[in-house]
């Protein structure tokens, strides 16, 4: 990362965008899945090019030429594609109940780690079978670059738990974050599995892990809600209502500063990115109002307005957008060029309004893709789906110029020249952007 670099030139790129402010082109777009409803959970990139699906399949389904038998009522699949979009293997972790993967990320040697929660009783790994306390269990997951399962981890105990958010350090340390027992979580392991440590507010603090990042120098953030009064180690934690948290943590998990923003309802980040200086952006939706950068949000019904907001490296503010309309709008992933720039991804149903900019729906869902610059100026916005219901859940960025999305689809659906004209009720999918360079 540049940060870590000592040079004056570094410090001014910093400073300056890499890219166009028009809207990128759709170079591939992958589709796969069965005839029941399919959706990709997260994505990540290997240093080659290729991309990582972490997925959710309702019976046997299809990737491209590589088949997957269903184990049971909902399976996590892993999915490999080269840097062109041709599957390469499909993988997965589960049994006969319903098992999901919500997060993936990728180490120097090209193993996938993934989280996510699994109900199953009967999920074997290596001949063994996986111990499950109850209900959902948080699991984390390593796959080696061909697929092969190597090691499950598990946490949870009676209630419904999850791993959601995962990432890894400088050290190859991986860091997840979810929830349980009602309580978001942080824990850090090693590549071979072995738990480095493990935490979690004290007192009565209620809320979810949900995005995960690390800085140049492995800091920890970890974004998602939080509502009730306590502590994070010595970091107090207290809102009345369910608040968008972004909390930061040193390497060893304790807990250094904290932002929240309640909503008169509630509100949550579904993800946060951050670069490598440790400036933070947060994409997520609330319910009611919220107060932030010095202006109120009002939702227009009961339904969700988009939120996204900019942390400065002290976790104070710096700006915040809105996304309104009358029907539901999520902003659902965000990443960073390291440079400033910020790439948001989501859907909404009803026409809206995104930082200023119409939005006119083409159907009961769409996707859209958009960039901010430094300040919080909307650079542009990308369009995609069909007159079906259609969604985006996560944004990878792979330096220096593409960006991926992934959710789920119906057909016929539209990216950029690109059109999908057959799937299943509902496919999951990966599509490739390119951005434009300066001229």
């Amino acid at each position: 990362m540049c940060a870590t670099m000592k040079s004056p030139l570094c410090f001014l790129a910093l400073l300056s965008t890499l890219h166009a402010a028009e809207p990128p082109s759709c170079e591939w777009v992958f589709s796969g899945g069965g005839s029941g409803h399919d959706k990709t959970r997260a994505v990540t990139t290997d240093r080659s090019g290729n991309v990582f699906l972490a997925s959710e399949c309702v019976g046997d389904a299809m990737f491209g030429d590589q088949q997957h038998k269903s184990a049971g009522e909902m399976d996590m699949c892993l999915t490999k594609l080269d840097a062109a979009g041709k599957p390469l293997w499909v993988s997965g972790f589960g049994g006969s109940k319903t098992d999901r993967a919500y997060g993936v990320i990728t180490d120097a040697a090209g193993n996938a780690y993934v989280t996510g929660h699994f109900e199953s009783t009967d999920a074997m790994v290596n001949g063994e079978k996986v111990p499950n306390a109850g209900n959902f269990d948080a699991f984390t997951a390593k796959f080696a670059p061909d697929g092969k399962l190597l090691w499950v981890r598990v946490k949870g105990g009676e209630g419904s738990d999850y791993g959601h958010g995962i990432a890894i350090d400088s050290k190859g340390h991986v860091v997840i974050t979810g929830a349980i027992g009602g309580q978001f979580f942080c824990t850090k392991y090693d590549a071979e599995g072995r738990e480095i440590w493990h935490r979690s507010p004290s007192g009565k603090v209620s809320g979810s892990g949900h995005g995960i990042a690390i800085d140049g120098k492995d800091h920890i953030y970890l974004g998602g809600s939080a509502s009730g009064a306590g502590a994070f180690g010595k970091i107090a934690i207290e809102s009345k209502t369910s608040a968008a948290l972004v909390l930061k943590l040193t390497p060893e998990g304790e807990g250094e500063w904290v932002n929240l923003i309640p909503g008169t309802t509630s509100a949550i980040y579904h993800e946060i990115a951050c670069d490598s200086q440790g400036r933070v952006w947060g994409a997520g939706m609330f319910k009611g109002s919220v107060n932030v950068a010095g202006q109120t949000f009002q939702c227009s019904g009961k339904d969700y307005d988009g939120l996204i907001v900019h942390l400065d490296v002290e976790g104070q503010v710096q700006w915040a957008k809105h996304m309104h309309g009358p029907g539901t709008d999520y902003c659902l992933g965000v990443v960073t060029d390291d440079h400033g720039t910020a790439f948001v991804c989501g859907d909404f149903n009803q026409d809206t309004v995104l930082a200023g900019h119409a939005l006119i729906t083409r159907g009961s869902g769409d996707i859209f893709l958009a960039a901010f610059d430094e300040k919080g100026g909307l650079l542009w916005v990308q369009q995609a789906g069909g007159k079906l219901n259609d969604s985006a859940y996560p944004i990878t960025f792979r330096a220096p110029d593409e960006l991926i999305i992934a959710g789920a689809l119906s057909t016929p659906a539209t990216f950029g020249t690109h059109e999908l004209t057959k799937s299943g009720s509902s496919d999951l999918y990966a599509a490739k952007w390119k951005l434009k360079p300066l001229k």
